[in-house]
């Protein structure tokens, strides 16, 4: 058991071995595909734009309820308001405050340094700026481009001949601009030539739009990253900052207009209030000095000690009363889209929420408009909700001016009563105490409307920032693409799959036979002999005494016949044949005899293929000589008259050329003469070796292949085609040969199936003649070897 597992674990060593050598022999174009695809993997890194990412962290604070105002109760006090960070999001996002940016940071321009072959984006590097007058506004993305070539004392306009000169203006193809010069040592250091490219601002606000990702930092998190990607770090850096900065600015701005209209109002009503006071102040100087009163106030003391309580009470009422038809004379002129006043002093709590409620949706009305139509349902639905409390904020100043003006009335009455008790002052002292309470109001509003707009002011100058920035952005010097690594990993294996797949598909469609493994895999009842190796240029004749590595294959092919001779003492008919043409049966059959020749046997080798003779061709000799063609059929020809000595041709063996090719070389084959032929022979040679006619394509040799002692089929390595191989079993199923062996010619002209020849007869075969020659008496240590064995497996 333990015997067929090592067995079969050496094959599998064997296949992979040579799976992996199959490959190795093209090692060559396999390093030639990954040098390939590293080198257009490099110029693409070279010359491809980089792009570059930054990104900053803020937190977004809540300010619903700024200002300096102390809890109604404990809730409000200890709950935490929750920010909307989608709603901050889409903010963040939204055009308006992209074209902010895009104003500030002057997007629209981009600077380019020139380059051999690409344009590198500079941004705020550039050592000038430009300056557009009057440039129209294009359908196309690009409005104007601009080449310069810049210089200590000016610079050339698109490879324009005449210097022009910075700061001063210049018209060019339709654009009126002018450029300035940031730092004059700059550009005597880095003079070059530079590429100005104006977009529109729209394609600029939907391009930094694209560049721009807002996302949470964690799921339960306030803060917010803001990244933004682009050709250059400091721009990528600086939009990613002036976007915090704009955002921030436009939450404290919103924040700011309600205190504003508040001030706005107060303001307003100042001057009314002025020229009340200014008249009530001066009808009381003229009603005295008309009726020459003077001061009455020792004699009403007790008086004015006990209504002055009603006084103050009536006073209180009257001044909410004015104040609740100022708030509704307000409420009646103001739009929708304006602010109302807050907190203008009403001692009503549910007016001054429903107040707040308003100036809110208002805010968020103004926002809305921003970014949709008059008619989206959103803006619709808030229009009626904005209505529904306006109503409501009515009504409940009607009622609240309704109940004031009972207690008025009240209060009124209980005064009337106390000054019929006073029937006794002088008329006078009433109506000096008339004007005195109308002045007394007139001030108390003054100081009320004086205070809030304090109260406006300090909020509108202590309010609180929207966000809070926890992380500026900072521009890194690595861009995020392309990435180098994954590129230069991504062309190795591209380079080194390609040239393997295209082998694996070569290997996958290759239906040759290369290797007496294939022969095997098919063929698996008949031996294979021998192989032969594939000898280059044109004299591919065994030399006798030979010690090459074709002499060392015929030799044991040689060996190898003497294992299928049943009977070495009677003479031997060897017949040589193959599939199909071409696969080299008369070159085996030729460096057989050859081999046989020099063990100083007798051989003759006879010419059989009839159809397609080569045998003559092979000895440079011509066809029309008389051979087994004219002794099958000419019965008076004799058997001397057919055979030709080898020593005209340098040859220790006798010859029997095909003769005239006839029109009917089966019949000829059948007609009995040839068995007569081969007894004869073998009376006189003790092995015959006869070149038949391709099994395959005609029926020649199989007439005759009973009269064979052994059959050599010879099949041509690169050459056969696997299939062909089936046919052979057949004739050994059909019994048609019996004793037969296979020869693999041409073994290794093509490289990648196995090892050389060269290597088997030198390395594998290294013992004698060849060992002495290459080693020449030294011993070699096993390192040498291995290093010479592996030099000759890559040079194949």
């Amino acid at each position: 058991m333990q015997s067929t597992e090592f067995q079969e674990n050496t094959s599998a060593s064997i296949d992979i071995k040579e799976l992996v050598y199959k490959y190795l022999s093209f090692l060559h174009w396999i390093i030639l595909g990954a040098v390939l695809a590293l080198a257009v993997a490099f110029f693409y890194l070279r010359y491809a734009p980089e792009t570059y990412q930054a990104s900053n962290v803020i937190k977004i604070l809540d300010n619903n309820n700024s200002g300096f105002k102390m809890p109604t109760d404990a809730l409000s006090f200890f709950s935490k308001g929750k920010v909307n960070l989608e709603n901050e999001t889409e903010v963040l996002q939204s055009s308006l405050l992209i074209e902010r940016v895009v104003d500030e940071l002057d997007l629209q321009n981009s600077y380019y340094s020139k380059g051999t072959i690409k344009e590198t984006e500079i941004a705020s590097k550039a050592p000038f700026f430009i300056q557009w007058n009057d440039v129209p506004e294009k359908v196309n993305e690009i409005e104007a481009m601009l080449e310069i070539e810049v210089t200590p004392k000016g610079y050339y306009l698109d490879q324009q001949k005449d210097l022009k000169i910075f700061g001063k203006p210049y018209v060019f193809k339709g654009n009126n601009f002018s450029i300035y010069l940031k730092d004059t040592s700059k550009t005597k250091k880095n003079p070059g030539t530079y590429q100005i490219v104006k977009t529109t601002k729209e394609h600029t606000i939907q391009a930094v739009k694209k560049s721009l990702a807002v996302s949470p930092v964690g799921k339960q998190s306030e803060l917010l990253r803001l990244t933004v990607t682009a050709n250059h770090p400091d721009k990528a850096a600086a939009i990613a900052n002036t976007l915090a900065n704009v955002f921030d600015a436009d939450g404290v701005k919103d924040r700011q207009l309600v205190h504003k209209k508040t001030i706005d109002f107060v303001n307003e009503r100042f001057g009314f209030l002025f020229k009340e006071l200014d008249s009530i102040e001066s009808n009381k100087a003229n009603y005295k000095q008309g009726q020459q009163i003077a001061d009455f106030q020792a004699d009403a003391g007790a008086l004015l000690a006990t209504k002055s309580g009603t006084d103050v009470e009536l006073n209180q009422a009257k001044t909410q009363a004015v104040l609740s038809g100022i708030l509704i004379e307000t409420l009646s002129k103001t739009k929708l889209n304006e602010l109302l006043p807050a907190n203008i002093g009403l001692e009503q709590v549910e007016v001054a929420a429903l107040i707040n409620q308003y100036n809110d949706l208002v805010l968020q009305q103004q926002k809305m408009l921003q970014s949709v139509g008059e008619n989206h349902p959103n803006l619709v639905e808030l229009r009626a909700t904005q209505n529904e409390l306006k109503n409501n904020l009515k009504a409940s100043l009607a009622t609240y001016k309704k109940v004031l003006q009972s207690k008025i009335n009240s209060i009124g009455q209980i005064s009337s009563g106390q000054s019929q008790q006073y029937a006794a002052l002088p008329y006078q002292e009433k109506a000096i105490r008339s004007i005195e309470r109308q002045q007394e109001i007139k001030e108390a509003l003054y100081i009320i409307l004086l205070q809030k707009r304090e109260e406006a002011a300090v909020n509108l100058a202590i309010i609180n920032p929207s966000i809070k920035m926890v992380d500026l952005a900072k521009a890194s010097s690595m861009p995020i693409s392309p990435k180098k690594a994954i590129i230069y990993l991504a062309a190795l294996l591209l380079g080194l799959g390609i040239p393997i797949g295209i082998l694996y598909v070569y290997f996958l469609l290759d239906t040759k036979i290369h290797s007496k493994k294939d022969v095997q895999a098919i063929v698996t009842e008949i031996p294979v002999l021998a192989e032969i190796p594939h000898i280059p240029g044109q004299d591919k004749l065994v030399k006798y005494l030979d010690r090459s590595v074709l002499s060392e294959a015929f030799r044991m092919l040689r060996t190898n016949l003497s294992f299928l001779i049943q009977d070495e003492h009677k003479p031997q008919v060897l017949f040589t044949t193959s599939t199909i043409k071409g696969e080299g049966k008369t070159f085996v059959s030729m460096n057989l005899a050859i081999t046989l020749s020099t063990l100083n046997k007798k051989v003759i080798l006879v010419g059989a293929d009839l159809r397609n003779p080569q045998l003559h061709k092979m000895l440079k000799s011509t066809r029309h000589k008389k051979g087994v063609t004219n002794y099958l059929h000419d019965t008076t020809t004799a058997l001397n008259d057919i055979i030709e000595t080898g020593q005209e041709y340098n040859l220790k063996f006798d010859l029997i050329f095909s003769g005239t090719i006839p029109p009917n070389p089966a019949e000829l084959l059948s007609n009995g003469r040839f068995e007569v032929l081969l007894e004869e022979l073998k009376k006189e040679y003790d092995f015959v070796i006869v070149d038949t006619a391709p099994t395959l394509l005609v029926t020649d040799t199989t007439l005759i292949a009973n009269l064979a002692d052994l059959i050599v089929f010879v099949i041509r390595a690169n050459h056969t085609d696997k299939k062909l191989l089936h046919f052979i079993n057949e004739l050994k199923a059909l019994k048609k040969i019996n004793n037969a062996g296979i020869v693999l010619n041409n073994v290794g002209e093509q490289k990648g199936y196995g090892y050389s020849y060269s290597y088997k007869y030198n390395y594998g075969y290294g013992y004698g003649y060849e060992a002495d020659e290459v080693g020449s008496g030294r011993k070699r240590n096993w390192f040498a070897k291995e290093l010479k064995r592996l030099k000759l497996l890559f040079k194949r």
